[in-house]
């Protein structure tokens, strides 16, 4: 492979898709490790609001059932595994049209746009957005924000992916 712009560029798209590809794939290998708990310790109490000033006027969104955590962590999961096999079939097929003309290339890195999309939904939405602000994740009586800023964490890489993966073109 020659050093040039063209080949540079690819190889950034390359690179830059492995974000969302491997946090969903490794996302998917940590929840699964130990889902129960998790389930029960980390994503039951944030739908049941236990950390909240329980504000009466805002508790009626808690879900404190004990199948919540489990519904809860089980979406979680399959949106994060999702995004990461979605960008890791972008990974692949960037890699297998490295050399190919253009629009072969973005076809693969159109599935890896799809991916860091995914990545950002769950991340962006479901956990700073809904998280934080539908189960009031920012009023944790310890470490008020700390929901939402993992997410941006994971949202800002996958969200800087999509935009230059969106900006990518092949010069002519």
């Amino acid at each position: 492979m020659m050093i040039n712009e063209i080949n540079l560029s690819r190889l950034s798209c390359i690179i830059l898709s492995l974000f969302p590809a491997l946090w969903g794939i490794f996302s998917l290998l940590n929840n699964i490790a130990d889902f129960a708990n998790i389930a029960r310790h980390a994503v039951g109490p944030l739908l049941a609001m236990q950390d909240t000033y329980q504000v009466p006027a805002l508790m009626w969104r808690a879900l404190s059932g004990q199948w919540a955590g489990m519904v809860g962590l089980g979406i979680i999961t399959v949106l994060e595994s999702l995004a990461g096999m979605v960008a890791a079939v972008g990974v692949v097929l960037v890699v297998k049209h490295l050399s190919h003309p253009y629009e072969m290339f973005a076809k693969g890195k159109a599935w890896a746009m799809l991916g860091a999309l995914c990545a950002i939904v769950v991340w962006d939405l479901g956990f700073m957005v809904v998280a934080g602000d539908w189960f009031m994740a920012w009023q944790a009586k310890e470490n008020p924000l700390a929901i939402q800023l993992g997410a941006l964490v994971y949202m800002l890489p996958n969200t800087l992916v999509l935009i230059v993966l969106m900006q990518q073109r092949d010069k002519r």
